[in-house]
């Protein structure tokens, strides 16, 4: 957990380093140089770059350049083609090496300008990002003490930049990218930080941001891309979906963006009706060298149709997964997948045959699923689906199940969440509280994320010192799944609380 914690950190950190690059429009003395054209063609090379046009986005790097060579902002885009090239589709060291090459010439050209204009905000800012994409770099190799140098040079050239033009919105987006994610770190790399001299404030961060997709020039989209991210992190679910559904108006055909998005209904806003419409866009527009986003597209409209028990269609979504055969992890996910519906729907020896075909180990199904087993599948997928009325009219029923208490929580758990998400407050109130009283064996996240649960029910009913109170003893809780990012949004509530009184 605390690895996956901190890759999605660094990878969104340093990165933050780069963004507002695409902020400034300040003009060079060079001869002869038609900066309407240059401008332009630079927007044309970012669109292309969301548009993941890669061909297109260097066909515009290479003339921004020829217009205006000693400009950073061909040869900056021009690196970032690379970039995304090696991280999202290719992973080959060719386009590691064309973005460490083009890199440097980015570097280069931003010190011939400081040279001679060392307050020139724009050179700031280009040479602030590429140190902040070779720091990301360097981190994903495993130098973290360079990369955490990296960052904080990153960040002076940002602060030198927005202190020379403070009230320009697309500037502001770098600021609110890191002021967020400094303030989330993870604990275990916050001495680290806090060494280098970094220090965030979530509250400011969002807020940055929000200007910048308001009123932002060059950043708009991508602080709305920031934005879709983080909203999703602080459960601002309904803020999450506007934001990707406004980049995709925009750039329709980016299937990264589009993942996200779905990614969002199925996990979030547990809306399967959407998850399988954007599912049939994305396979409108796939391309072949974008597949493997309509590769997880196809497992996640298959468990939307799980969860709605449907379950054929769930194995026709799933095989198709198969059928495409672009990633491995995802191949064998869907195998695994189709085993658990089988057996769900009472044919455990075929799907025996796809849990073999997943690989996974064989403790992980060797013993079947009993009657209360497929119950409390059901039971939690009717929740997933969002058929909450489906899942407060079991009640009765999951009374009668001897269940022990990892079961009975995760239930109950389902059933609290129901009644919360139909507004019946009380109801939530009485069925959270159950569930802090039992004693889970393997499911040591269940007592922590109740109380939690329980204070956000207590704050609906107005009952804010009884929520401060759960909320409170909900940290005291240690060594459980996702700790870091409950403690997190409790203390996000406990401010809220605070504000009102």
């Amino acid at each position: 957990m605390k690895s996956s914690l901190n890759k999605r950190f660094f990878s969104v950190f340093f990165i933050a380093a780069v963004l507002p690059i695409l902020c400034i429009q300040k003009t060079y003395a060079q001869n002869s140089v038609d900066w309407t054209a240059v401008h332009t063609k630079t927007m044309e090379s970012i669109d292309a770059l969301y548009s993941l046009n890669f061909d297109v986005a260097e066909k515009k790097c290479a003339e921004t350049i020829a217009l205006a060579p000693g400009d950073p902002r061909g040869h900056f885009f021009r690196a970032m083609i690379h970039y995304y090239r090696y991280t999202l589709i290719t992973n080959s060291e060719a386009d590691y090496h064309k973005f460490v090459a083009h890199s440097k010439r980015v570097a280069e050209v931003c010190d011939k300008i400081l040279e001679s204009r060392e307050n020139d905000s724009k050179a700031l800012f280009y040479k602030g990002g590429i140190i902040g994409y070779r720091g990301l770099i360097r981190f994903n190799k495993g130098d973290h003490s360079a990369a955490f140098w990296d960052g904080k040079e990153a960040l002076s050239n940002l602060e030198d930049a927005l202190e020379l033009d403070p009230n320009n919105a697309d500037i502001q987006m770098g600021f609110g990218l890191f002021n967020y994610l400094i303030s989330q770190a993870p604990s275990s790399i916050k001495p680290m930080l806090k060494v280098v001299g970094l220090e965030g404030d979530k509250y400011k961060g969002l807020r940055q941001l929000e200007n910048a997709a308001k009123n932002g020039v060059y950043c708009k989209n991508e602080a709305k891309r920031w934005l879709s991210t983080f909203y999703n992190w602080e459960e601002l679910y309904n803020r999450s979906a506007s934001m990707y559904k406004s980049i995709l108006t925009e750039y329709p055909q980016n299937t990264w963006i589009r993942l996200g998005y779905i990614n969002l209904l199925v996990n979030s806003l547990r809306n399967p009706d959407e998850v399988i419409e954007q599912t049939k866009e994305m396979e409108k527009i796939s391309k072949h060298d974008f597949k493997k986003p309509l590769s997880r597209a196809y497992l996640l409209c298959g468990s939307a149709h799980y969860f709605r028990l449907e379950y054929e269609n769930a194995i026709q979504w799933y095989n198709k997964c198969v059928t495409l055969n672009i990633d491995s992890s995802h191949v064998k996910n869907a195998y695994w997948n189709i085993g658990r519906t089988m057996e769900v729907m009472g044919n455990r020896k075929e799907g025996w045959n796809y849990y073999v075909k997943s690989e996974y180990d064989k403790k992980e199904y060797l013993k079947p699923l009993t009657d209360d087993d497929i119950v409390l599948i059901k039971f939690e997928n009717l929740f997933r689906a969002g058929k909450y009325s489906s899942v407060t009219a079991m009640e009765n029923e999951i009374k009668d199940r001897k269940w022990n208490d990892d079961d009975k929580g995760r239930a109950l758990y389902s059933l609290g969440r129901s009644y919360y998400e139909l507004g019946q407050f009380l109801q939530a109130e009485r069925v959270f509280s159950q569930i802090t009283s039992l004693k889970p064996n393997d499911n040591a996240w269940l007592p922590p994320y109740a109380l939690y649960r329980l204070g956000i029910a207590y704050a609906a009913n107005k009952k804010e010192n009884s929520a401060y109170e759960v909320f409170t003893k909900a940290l005291e809780y240690e060594n459980y799944s996702s700790e870091e990012y409950l403690k997190k949004l409790i203390i996000k509530e406990q401010h809220k609380l605070k504000k009102k009184s």
